[in-house]
């Protein structure tokens, strides 16, 4: 990361200037999301509040990357944590960026199959709601105006070119 002072903090990000100061936002850590597949080729989303807009989201199993733990070690326990499930194979799929210019955050994106149940608790302090949706045609829900998440599209998009190679 570049230098920078830090001008305000909070659990989930800080507001940071550059040696220049310019202004951005920086999270206070990386982050894994999983595209969950199960055998019959469905995405296992999850509805999750979202703070920024005050209505449920459509979005992905994953959570912050914690000191210590590998990106795929990370990325199973948030699918047992949201979605009771663990994946007996990850694919690591990308790295995304999601607004570079602007926010200091990696998103580090795997493909989870071989999909067995498995819970562990979470640190959601709501409860999380799952969808089904082919990975085939998720296109539907961004045209219905139901998926909006720009790293989900692409981790989705990332991860039908990943099998169809």
């Amino acid at each position: 990361m570049i230098p920078s002072t830090i001008l305000h903090q909070s659990r989930w990000f800080a507001i940071r200037t550059d040696a220049a100061g310019e202004e951005f936002l920086a999270s206070t850590g990386d982050e894994v999301l999983v595209v969950p597949l199960t055998a019959a080729d469905k995405v296992i989303l999850t509805v999750e509040p979202s703070t920024a807009f005050g209505e449920p989201t459509l979005i992905l199993p994953g959570g912050e990357v914690k000191p210590g733990v590998s990106h795929a070690e990370q990325a199973n326990q948030e699918l047992q944590e949201e979605i009771g499930y663990r994946a007996g194979r990850l694919d690591f799929l990308g790295e995304l960026r999601p607004w570079s210019k602007y926010l200091a955050v990696r998103s580090f994106v795997y493909l989870g199959r071989e999909l067995s149940e498995s819970w562990l608790p979470g640190d959601e302090g709501y409860e999380i709601g799952v969808e089904h949706a082919p990975l085939a045609s998720f296109e539907t829900l961004i045209a219905a105006g139901r998926l909006t998440d720009a790293r989900v599209i692409a981790a989705l998009y990332l991860a039908r070119h990943f099998l169809a190679r």
